[in-house]
């Protein structure tokens, strides 16, 4: 069973905010403005909540529940990089991708196995319900689709990240 005192600050932090970046490397997949944007992170934070709650049996999600510090975001810049807005897009991305490889591998090292499986799934669960959140691609609300292709292909990218077959 993890605790908080099972990992390091550093790994702590990566995974207390790596859901959060999901969410926003699902509005960065496929960007259709401010208010999508907004939608989709609040969408990946209540998941987060509900999963957390729904979980909190298991000592590592309510550890992560009972956290209330506020933890160091990462720099902006490392994460979106040098380039045009599209390209720091595309960084964004990859660098969220990177942290739940990370975040992943960390919990199948240090938390039991169904804890591992469940904060994968929570990360999941984070990009689905958030490219679900809002529409893509219409105008003023008509049209368009709920879940983009850019979108879906970020989910699997964040499945096959999460090591998620």
């Amino acid at each position: 069973m993890a605790k908080q005192d099972t990992f390091t600050a550093e790994e702590w932090t990566l995974l207390r905010l790596t859901p959060s970046l999901v969410a926003g490397g699902t509005a960065a997949a496929d960007p259709s403005g401010l208010f999508s944007s907004v939608k989709e992170s609040f969408a990946g934070a209540k998941t987060m909540a509900e999963v957390l709650k729904t979980n909190s049996a298991m000592e590592l999600f309510a550890a992560l529940a009972a956290d209330r510090s506020i933890p160091g975001m990462p720099d902006p810049k490392s994460m979106l990089g040098e380039g045009s807005r599209e390209q720091q897009m595309h960084n964004l991305k990859n660098a969220v991708l990177e942290r739940v490889k990370s975040a992943a591998a960390l919990v199948a090292a240090k938390a039991t196995p169904a804890e591992a499986a469940a904060y994968k799934a929570m990360l999941v669960s984070v990009a689905e319900q958030a490219a679900n959140a809002s529409k893509e691609g219409g105008f003023l609300g008509f049209g368009g689709v709920r879940v983009s292709d850019k979108e879906l292909a970020f989910i699997a990218e964040v499945k096959a990240a999460a090591g998620i077959a």
